[in-house]
């Protein structure tokens, strides 16, 4: 991802890396791809919700399953336990390396 990307080209590159991401595939009560918008609105968004003192990539992880939760709503107690968990860990983690890879493209 450049780093004069506009805030969709942002969103678009960000989905694009979601939907490479690999979840268990023993395991698959949902397909996540339902999560992708999401979780990418959610991630670019994070700032404005955590204070600067506590953004970490914990608290961000945090954050990031706080809304996929949110946006599942009422149904949320019809979804299978932990796998809601399992998701924000793996697009958190493939969004944290992608955060890296831009930081690190920034700073040459």
């Amino acid at each position: 991802m450049s780093v004069r990307q506009s805030r969709e080209e942002q969103a678009a590159a960000l989905a694009a890396i979601l939907r490479e991401v690999r979840v268990a595939e023993h395991w698959q009560p949902c397909d996540p791809s339902g999560c992708i918008d999401t979780a990418v609105r959610r991630w670019t968004t994070s700032d404005r919700r955590i204070k600067p003192a506590r953004r970490t990539p914990e608290s961000r992880l945090r954050d990031l399953l706080r809304g996929l939760r949110e946006a599942r709503g009422a149904d949320l107690a019809y979804e299978e336990p932990g796998w809601l968990e399992h998701v924000a860990e793996r697009f958190g983690a493939a969004l944290l390396a992608a955060d890296q890879a831009n930081d690190a493209a920034a700073e040459r």
